[in-house]
């Protein structure tokens, strides 16, 4: 597959993240049923739940509404801990496909025109690391950027690995307490998590 067709199918990738993501909240859930289906087997629900975390996330379906459907079925700590595995699920099949069918295509196109790509080196790439994790550490910033810009810079499957964790556990703990005290009217949790989804 030439770079031009790679490229193609990128851009398609990227049109469906973001229809997913603008009628992400179309898709209302019901979760009284579903737990009552799943109360009897709690570990086949929780990797049900990773399972379709990792698949709807990775076309920018809403993370925060994947989290807050989370919140009704699991603890807080347990939450937090499943909605981070999805999201580094997601974000590890983002990264591939960005890398795998963009990365090739952007840079020579780019290189074709005046060498713009090495301005964009010298701008997002100086720090890649950095660059990653700031965005993932955004509350207000979609994690499919991110995960997509993590393809084409010039960063290590490791480190973007390490950065995409280290940025999303903060706004994982604060989103998800900030969930749980609008379920339970709890204020003290509803304006810390939201202090700490604010200085983040």
């Amino acid at each position: 597959m030439n770079s031009k067709k790679k490229f193609v199918l990128f851009t398609i990738f990227i049109v469906i993240s973001i229809f997913v993501a603008i009628f992400s909240g179309y898709f209302g859930l019901n979760p009284s049923p579903i737990g009552s289906f799943f109360s009897t087997n709690p570990v086949f629900l929780a990797l049900t739940y990773m399972f379709l975390f990792i698949v709807l996330t990775s076309f920018a379906f809403s993370v925060s509404v994947m989290t807050s459907i989370g919140v009704f079925f699991f603890s807080g700590p347990e939450v937090i801990v499943y909605v981070i595995i999805g999201i580094m699920g997601s974000s590890i099949i983002d990264f591939f496909i960005s890398r795998k069918l963009g990365r090739e295509y952007v840079r020579d196109y780019l290189n074709k025109r005046g060498g713009r790509l090495e301005k964009f080196d010298e701008i997002i790439e100086k720090n890649p690391f950095k660059t990653t994790f700031l965005l993932s550490a955004i509350f207000f910033v979609p994690p499919t950027i991110p995960n997509l810009l993590g393809g084409i810079m010039k960063i290590s499957f490791k480190n973007y690995c390490i950065a995409t964790f280290i940025g999303n556990l903060p706004n994982t703990f604060f989103t998800v307490y900030f969930i749980t005290g609008l379920l339970y009217s709890n204020i003290f949790l509803i304006y810390s998590s939201l202090a700490g989804l604010i200085i983040i």
